[in-house]
């Protein structure tokens, strides 16, 4: 039992990273076990945690590029001394949240409310609300405040 279980996990992870219908993508992540919020827009070849997809939240509101890898286990020290156990931690994306394409989350991260997590970004620490992150490994770059004001005005 415990192999279909394995089975059926990994053709849900390979669907939802690969069809282009949101309202499906969302249902079939879901069904992995992963907590998404509403309003959520995760675009294609987004990997969320493959093996234990439960420790991940993305909450309300959230926007996730294509390509964007979120992981909740290490298993580095585990792979050179099978005596060192796997470690898991929870990431959590909070409300309102932007994660720009290729960007990676590492375990036991959080995302502030209302942050912008930039392209190509690693991300190693947790990131305040309302905050812009860059970079390898990504840093503060600026606020998102300062940030929106480049837009008003603008009728798109």
């Amino acid at each position: 039992m415990r192999k279909f279980c394995d089975i059926y996990l990994a053709i849900l992870h390979s669907m939802a990273m690969n069809i282009p219908l949101g309202r499906i993508k969302r249902t079939l992540y879901r069904l992995r076990g992963t907590r998404i919020g509403k309003d959520v827009d995760i675009a294609n070849g987004v990997f969320i945690e493959d093996s234990f997809p439960e420790l991940v939240e993305v909450e309300d509101g959230v926007d996730i590029g294509p390509k964007v890898v979120i992981l909740t286990h290490d298993s580095s020290a585990h792979c050179i001394n099978l005596n060192i156990s796997i470690k898991l931690k929870p990431v959590v994306i909070k409300r309102n949240s932007y994660i720009g394409a290729g960007a990676i989350i590492l375990p036991g991260i959080t995302v502030g409310e209302s942050s912008i997590v930039a392209a190509g970004a690693v991300v190693t620490r947790d990131v305040p609300s309302g905050k812009i992150v860059a970079g390898v490994p990504a840093k503060v770059i600026g606020d998102v405040s300062e940030y929106l004001k480049k837009f008003e005005g603008d009728d798109l």
